[in-house]
């Protein structure tokens, strides 16, 4: 089957508009020419680390519409009068000021600005300043999730740190966390989950250590997601991980242990309470139900189910408190991470490791079968980013990882506990022990065994281990075409992602049945449920007939994308007051699980902006999707937004308004749309009979 989706003529005329609108502005501005006696040069370095600092806009304060801008080296060279002042400002430093007085070479030596770096957001496909941001996206920080705790994925990270992002969680079996995600409540009918992109690659959450997250933002609206189309209606989530930092290098290393309790469960009454209350309501209605009475149990019979004189005693009255004969009252996890960031004007590095331990609160019964059972999960995730600097403009960033998970669960486990939840408040205290003193399992002998005893399922089941292995790798080139045009740039990504997991390893023990018994509390008669042995017709000797598993590749589960990506970027600042940007890219998916066919995505984004004094601002964007999972004549859609926004308190009005520090008024409207159908080639008409096809001579069908 051959899938075309490429179809450039929309994607050119919509670039087209982008690059007209850029240098409309750039003509529009630069319109005027002004003489000037002196030729100004120098270096703008940083104090942290006295390196260059590339991208420094610098402008004459007196005539705002001319400027420059410093290359990767931290040069620059501008043309400005005598006695005239030099303004440099960069997003991360503090603005200087420099007068002029007749020099010919001034160099500067800027300071970071902690509280400006916090006001860069990343957006779709690109950053913005968070001033200049007319979509909903909100943002936190790696520091900000680290503190929600030992929580074992970033998912539950989210809870309570992202206004407007809602996570729920059916299960708190080790390994099986992760939580579902809502962005503003449910939006499509199908499955509702964002899209999750990690460095710009969609990729899932559950694979990815807090330690190693530098931010997170949070798409919301339909003027942030509408750059990504037909995948952008539940919202987007993206992550950005950590990298390198130029300076010596720093070492952080943390340990986390957290006990997990459950946080609220259901009272109910033991085998005591229980026939003094069945007693009370007896003689409440004997008068309408006289036949009850045979049901009435006298209170020295009651008395032996709470206060038992012996071990036969207690057998024969079981008294069992079934949620704490399953469930510890906490079960503890671990996480330990290390990493290392520093790096050189060469190249810079960020490595870190992360290894996570997850305990159960569902308690292990040792059945002296040789084997622990029970569930639990232990993971390790890897990641390496580096950046190299090849020339003063070219610059190769190389991300490496990869995570390793093992989970422990019963042999032939379907994925849920509700199994044993449902046990624990629906099985009667005093119907049998969950073990008894000779080894053997309680059953519920009148009812035939009735929905089974849940420790002793849990107890001989087995254990089942399934490993999951990914490995993530992605290679992002930069190139600076200032030679072209001041403030192009290009980024060129592709990145390979497979995915393994095995299987089937463990023991085997379903079909090796143990011996139950069940003791009548009325007559003390214990009946076993196995009496004699079926093979040999001799009493009943239960023996260890388990087998081991070396396991398999789950080939369903395997799973392999492709993804590549170019993109053009302008931004420039005119007259220290107009902002104007402009982005161009494409990008393709490719991606399958177990042996089916690739599936295909197509992209075509632009977007494009424009900043007045940090006051007035416009956004434009757009985006041409194609999905192969409709028809030919339907697999391309576009979807665009636009905003406008007002930051009021950057007013000259509002300077005097001391309680109110940034008030902002914006509107916008987009589309986007959803892809995610249940099946594929829905489009195709499928002629099947029982389930399969049939040809030939016998089935006839009639126009």
């Amino acid at each position: 089957m051959s899938i075309k989706l490429l179809n450039p003529p929309h994607l050119v005329k919509f670039l087209v508009i982008g690059v007209l609108f850029s240098f409309f502005f750039s003509s529009w501005i630069y319109g005027n020419n002004i003489d000037f006696q002196n030729t100004i040069t120098g270096t703008v370095t940083s104090s942290d680390d006295n390196l260059p600092v590339p991208g420094v806009n610098i402008f004459v304060k007196e005539l705002p519409n001319v400027g420059a801008v410093t290359d990767m080296d931290g040069n620059y060279s501008i043309q400005a009068p005598a006695d005239a002042t030099l303004v440099f400002s960069f997003i991360g430093f503090k603005t200087i000021e420099r007068k002029v007085d007749n020099r010919t070479e001034i160099n500067v030596v800027m300071d970071s600005d902690l509280d400006a770096l916090q006001e860069v957001v990343i957006v779709g496909y690109g950053e913005q300043k968070r001033e200049t941001v007319v979509a909903a996206v909100v943002q936190a920080s790696g520091e900000e999730l680290e503190r929600a705790g030992n929580v074992p994925n970033i998912g539950s990270a989210l809870a309570g740190n992202v206004p407007g992002v809602i996570t729920t969680s059916s299960t708190g079996i080790p390994g099986g966390e992760d939580p579902r995600i809502f962005i503003r409540g449910q939006s499509t009918w199908n499955d509702s989950s964002p899209l999750v992109l990690v460095d710009g690659i969609e990729r899932p959450l559950n694979t990815i250590a807090i330690s190693s997250v530098e931010s997170i933002s949070v798409l919301k609206d339909a003027s942030a997601t509408a750059v990504y189309g037909v995948r952008g209606a539940n919202g987007v989530i993206l992550v950005t991980t950590k990298r390198g930092k130029t300076g010596k290098a720093v070492i952080r290393a943390r340990l986390n242990s957290t006990v997990k309790t459950a946080s609220k469960l259901p009272g109910k009454k033991d085998a005591f309470d229980t026939f003094l209350v069945r007693n009370r309501a007896i003689e409440n209605e004997l008068s309408l139900t006289p036949e009850s009475w045979s049901f009435f149990q006298t209170q020295d019979i009651i008395d032996k189910y709470r206060f038992p004189a012996n071990l036969t005693e207690a057998e024969r009255y079981p008294n069992v408190d079934w949620d704490k004969a399953l469930f510890r009252e906490y079960a503890p996890s671990y996480n330990a991470n290390l990493n290392i960031t520093g790096g050189s004007e060469i190249v810079k590095y960020f490595a870190g490791a992360d290894f996570q331990y997850e305990g159960d609160l569902i308690k292990q019964y040792d059945n002296n079968r040789g084997y622990q059972p029970g569930f639990g999960f232990n993971r390790l995730n890897v990641r390496t980013n580096l950046d190299f600097k090849l020339t003063s403009s070219t610059v190769l960033k190389v991300g490496l990882s990869g995570s390793y998970g093992v989970r422990k669960t019963p042999w032939g486990f379907g994925g849920g506990d509700y199994g044993y939840w449902i046990a624990a408040y629906s099985t009667p205290p005093d119907i049998y022990l969950p073990q008894y003193s000779d080894g053997s399992w309680g059953y519920d002998a009148p009812s035939g065994g009735g929905e089974g005893n849940a420790i002793r399922n849990l107890a001989i089941s087995g254990v089942q281990f399934v490993t999951n292995t990914q490995l993530q790798t992605n290679f992002t080139l930069e190139q600076d075409l200032d030679v072209i045009l001041d403030g192009l740039k290009f980024t060129g990504t592709i990145a390979l992602d497979n995915t393994f997991v095995e299987a089937n390893r463990g023991v085997n023990d379903l079909y090796n049945d143990p011996q139950e018994k069940y003791i009548d509390p009325e007559t003390g008669i214990v009946t076993y449920r196995r009496t004699y042995d079926a093979n040999t017709g001799f009493d009943y000797q239960q023996g260890i007939k388990w087998s081991s598993s070396s396991g398999d590749v789950n080939n369903d589960a395997t799973y392999r994308r492709l993804f590549y990506q170019t993109q053009l970027n302008y931004a420039k600042n005119f007259a220290g007051k107009h902002d104007v940007t402009a982005m161009g890219l494409f990008n393709r998916n490719e991606f399958a699980t177990g042996s089916v066919l690739p599936f295909y995505r197509e992209d075509w984004v632009f977007r494009t902006t424009y900043g007045y004094d940090n006051r007035y601002l416009i956004e434009y964007n757009g985006a041409y999707n194609g999905s192969e999972r409709f028809a030919a004549g339907n697999r391309f859609a576009f979807f665009s937004s636009g905003g406008l926004g007002w930051n009021i308190s950057n007013e000259a009005f509002m300077k005097e308004v001391d309680f109110i520090n940034n008030l902002k008024l914006r509107a916008s409207y987009g589309e986007i749309g959803d892809d995610n159908v249940n099946g594929r080639y829905l489009y195709l008409t499928q002629w099947s009979y029982g389930g399969q096809a049939r040809l030939g001579t016998g089935y006839h069908i009639h126009k």
